[in-house]
Order: C-alpha cells, then structure tokens, then sequence
C-alpha cells in the first residue's frame, strides 16, 4: 500500500472478465451522473473506498468534507460491483478527481486493484465539449485497433483529435501502458451542470455494448431523482466554506475536455 493511498476492502470480489468503469466528476458531471445511475439502478455491492492526500478538497487543501447536520466524512473514491454470469460489472465514482500530481499514482492503485478484481477491460466516461446547438453524439477513443474496430460497430462517433484531460486520460493511459483492453466514452456537452441528456446518451451506448439490463424508459426518472444529489456535488466542486479558513477562494481545476 502506498504511505498516502489506502484502500479499504469491505467484501471479497473476483471474477476474469470483469469490466471497470469509471464515471468521476467532469464536463456536465456526465460520468458521474452515468456511474451514481448504473449504482443506483443495478444490484450493485459496496466493495471497497479509496482515500488519498491527492484526493482533496476543492480548494486544493486537505481535511473533510462536512454534511447536513454536522457529519463529515473524507473525500474518497468507492467501488461497487454488479455480478453477472457472463461479465461482472465494477463501478468507480467519486465527488472529485485527484489533484493533477497526483494523478498517476491514484491511477496506478485503482488498476491494481481493478486486475486483483479479475477487471480485463477499463471503460472510461465523461463529457465531450461542443459548441453551439445541442448534439446527441457519443465520441468513443479505443487503447488499440481491435478495440477500435469494434467502436466502429457501435452508435458512436470516433473521435478524431484533441486530448482529454484528469483522471479520465490518466486511467486510460495507464491501462493502454499495461496491455489492458480499454476504451472511452464521452458525451456531447456544453459544460452545462449537471447534464443528465449526455450522461442519457452514454448509458445508452454502454448499455447497448455491455448487454446491461437497463430499463430505459426508467433513465429520465432515475436520473432526474439524482439531480439535487447532483447539484451538490456542484457545490462541492466550486468550492465549500473553510471552517478555519473562510477567505481561503477555490482554486479553478482542470477536467475531462
């Protein structure tokens, strides 16, 4: 275990051919939106929480975060697994993405622990900013051309340049380093929080990928249900008043682009 990364494991969980998917705060919340859905609306099963100095608060400081009521609790990544006879889903989420030099090292644990799970494949989500009028498109990037070819037969849109940034970029990189099938999935946005149609239109295509039982018809309720969660993970990300420090200002971070 790394001196400031610890990974608590609730539950023993193994099985080849498990599926990570990761859906961490970004443009439009859209990954966070799609994994806290597939959580709330599969039969998922708490496996573990990941807590690190690079995951900090918004202003960059470390401490905790403090809820209604008077708890608190550290910022952290969770695990959740969804078990099925022919591929086992595991779902990571989290309020916020590690500080940027700290990417890598965060990275590293989660794909440790993802191949002790069983995990031979990494699915990444997030959000694709556009401009303009509002767009249903799902851009797709793939570790290698067989992944690639089979984007291709998907209702996805290859993406054809730029760079996607934080947790998302890393965990992909990372995964392709180690000759780990791994792909990534973004839904159009303009930035807008939280933008539940993209987070829609990316559970669709994994839906679809994946065979996952989601009733669709259910996604609007499900998600719309969601939305003052959502909207506080908003507030989180822009920044919470400093019991000993009220002046200190959020300071802007980066995301997936």
């Amino acid at each position: 275990m790394s001196q400031n990364i610890y990974l608590d494991e609730f539950t023993t969980f193994k099985q080849e051919n498990a599926i990570l998917i990761q859906g961490l705060p970004g443009l439009g919340f859209v990954g966070k939106i799609a994994a806290d859905f597939l959580i709330d609306h599969l039969k998922t099963v708490k496996l573990a929480e990941l807590y690190s100095s690079y995951i900090a608060l918004p202003d960059g400081d470390l401490g905790v975060k403090v809820e209604l009521y008077g708890t608190f609790e550290l910022p952290k990544y969770e695990f959740y697994a969804y078990e099925r006879e022919n591929q086992s889903l595991v779902i990571l989420t989290g309020e916020i993405q590690p500080v940027s030099w700290g990417q890598y090292a965060v990275a590293t644990k989660v794909l440790d622990y993802a191949v002790k799970l069983g995990c031979n494949t990494i699915v990444a989500l997030g959000g694709h900013i556009v401009h303009g009028r509002r767009s249903d498109i799902v851009y797709a990037i793939g570790g290698s051309q067989q992944v690639l070819e089979q984007l291709r037969k998907e209702k996805v849109q290859l993406a054809q340049a730029g760079a996607v940034k934080g947790a998302f970029g890393v965990l992909l990189g990372l995964a392709q380093r180690r000759n780990i099938q791994c792909l990534g999935l973004l839904g159009s946005t303009p930035g807008t929080y939280p933008d539940l149609g993209a987070a829609r239109n990316v559970l669709r295509v994994l839906a679809d990928m994946y065979q996952l039982q989601i009733e669709l018809g259910e996604i609007d309720r499900k998600i719309e249900n969601m939305e003052s969660r959502i909207k506080r993970f908003q507030e989180f990300q822009i920044g919470i008043p400093s019991i000993e420090r009220p002046s200190a200002p959020p300071v802007p971070r980066g995301y997936i682009s």
